[in-house]
């Protein structure tokens, strides 16, 4: 019980440093990245009826956006409520750093592989803001948890449990959370129970068939699987390996320094146990490959994925970010290692704090952002808004239509038809009357359609505001009535939907 109690402590007193780290982008008065009000405007469309992959059109996991929609209710449908589900899932991840931790390492290393995710600016950056990658991460430690239960008794019943969390994970986001499934069918094969090791991937594969079944499969593949290899493209893995070095030493320079003290550790380590000296190392659960050969072939696995990922993001890191913190964990299994691995974190935590000032200290609009926010709010109640950055549009109170909720650069550049957004249907919504504004700010995506501005002045629309040497522009229309329905045949031209 007392060892019980102290685990319950730790857990709750992680949980409490990730919820704080992460209330300030809970409230950030501005989106915090292009995904932060993409997700959002998202879920406040399905908060309106809008379903994913029909009206909604949806580049993630079939999983991701109920999973947001279900934290966006938790939270009574504010204004900040689409952030829950991201919050959350970082404090969940956290605790499960701390609980796989527990289980292959001592209680030191345990909490401080649970506090390193906890503070992790890379996993703050996906798990703060709305993003799919924090949420399948955590699933997927989750995953990982159940294995290791399964290793210490193992039953039908958990490999069962095993595939539903992995089933879960591959069904909001697929590539990047396979290492950290990898890890844990090695757990599950560690004890070649064949039954059990075939029923895993077995259950994984029909609950992402269900998961995806209301949707509609077709609409999934596009969507989810052929938006994104229709993005692929060449990028060199010198590029990735410096864009992953970067965010390492950016955001989590404290992990990396308690990395550097856990290798010295391991050496020395290694070093004794060619002398032959006591190494008073922590058990290791029952099976036949070493406790921590899991989570190694985690980390690497997600480097590898990360190096030859095409296009790769800067959130991706956060996937290398927890099995590397929880190796930390591991190798820090002696108190004065993890002692020393924590003094080493925090002596370098300024320079991580001072790249995390956006999530930690968000800035409210200014100049001509703050303009554009109030015409916007000071369109009629129940208008909608056409923009190239629907965050913006999210924090002015205000809706985009569904299938506009994606605008990213990649729904323009698609070469399938059914995916790629066109010139010729921004007009056409833009004729809709409940759509009163539409939005140009930015220089990558609806920059991309020269003749914009002329067609929306011929459909009624003025110059509300222009931003001289810059694309910038807020067009409004004169005659807008919110109230006023849709008409059928323009909705049914928008990209990404399909009837039925």
């Amino acid at each position: 019980m007392p060892t019980l109690n102290r685990t319950t402590g730790d857990a709750t007193t992680i949980a409490v440093i990730a919820l704080a780290v992460r209330l300030p982008a809970f409230f950030a008065p501005q989106p915090l990245s292009f995904d932060d009000g993409q997700f959002a405007m998202s879920v406040i469309a399905m908060r309106h009826g809008g379903v994913p992959f029909r009206e909604v059109f949806s580049s993630q996991g079939p999983l991701f956006l109920p999973i947001a929609w279900l934290g966006d209710l938790f939270t009574f449908q504010r204004l900040d409520s689409p952030r829950t589900a991201a919050v959350l899932s970082g404090v969940a991840l956290a605790v499960l750093a701390f609980l796989i931790a527990g289980r292959l390492s001592s209680r030191s290393g345990a909490r401080l592989a649970g506090f390193l995710v906890a503070l992790s600016g890379s996993v703050l950056w996906t798990t703060g803001p709305l993003t799919s990658d924090g949420i399948a991460a955590a699933i997927t430690a989750a995953a990982g948890l159940a294995a290791l239960a399964y290793v210490r008794a193992p039953s039908a019943r958990r490999a069962i449990l095993i595939g539903v969390l992995a089933g879960a994970a591959l069904a909001v986001k697929s590539l990047l959370v396979l290492p950290g499934l990898l890890a844990a069918g090695l757990w599950v094969l560690g004890r070649r129970r064949w039954r059990d090791i075939t029923l895993v991937p077995l259950v994984a594969g029909v609950v992402v068939v269900l998961l995806s079944l209301p949707w509609g499969l077709a609409r999934v593949y596009d969507q989810y699987v052929r938006y994104h290899t229709d993005a692929i493209a060449d990028r060199p893995f010198a590029a990735n390996a410096s864009k992953l070095t970067k965010t390492l030493f950016e955001r989590d320079a404290p992990l990396l320094a308690a990395a550097a003290v856990a290798l010295l550790a391991t050496l020395a380590l290694l070093l004794r146990r060619r002398s032959g000296a006591p190494t008073n190392m922590v058990a290791p659960a029952v099976s036949p490959i070493p406790s921590w050969y899991p989570l190694a072939v985690w980390f690497f696995a997600s480097l590898a994925v990360i190096l030859t990922e095409s296009p790769m993001w800067r959130n991706h890191v956060a996937h290398v970010a927890v099995p590397l913190a929880l190796l930390v964990g591991v190798a820090c299994a002696r108190r004065r290692i993890a002692v020393a691995a924590a003094i080493a974190a925090v002596l370098l935590a300024p320079i991580s704090v001072v790249h995390l000032t956006e999530l930690l200290r968000p800035k409210d609009y200014a100049g001509a952002d703050a303009i554009r926010q109030q015409l916007l709010a000071d369109l009629p109640r129940g208008a909608l808004v056409i923009s190239d950055t629907s965050g913006d549009v999210w924090r002015a109170g205000r809706r985009v239509p569904d299938e506009f909720v994606d605008v990213s650069i990649l729904r323009i550049t698609s070469p399938t038809p059914s995916l790629r957004l066109t010139e010729q249907h921004i007009v056409t919504a833009a004729a809709r009357p409940d759509v009163c504004a539409v939005v140009r700010w930015s220089h990558l995506r609806f920059q991309n359609f020269p003749n914009l501005g002329p067609r929306l002045r011929a459909a009624g629309y003025h110059t509300a505001y222009a931003d001289r040497g810059s694309p910038r522009v807020v067009w409004i229309k004169q005659d807008c009535r919110p109230g006023a329905r849709a008409d059928p045949k323009s909705a049914a031209a928008a990209p990404g939907r399909s009837p039925g």
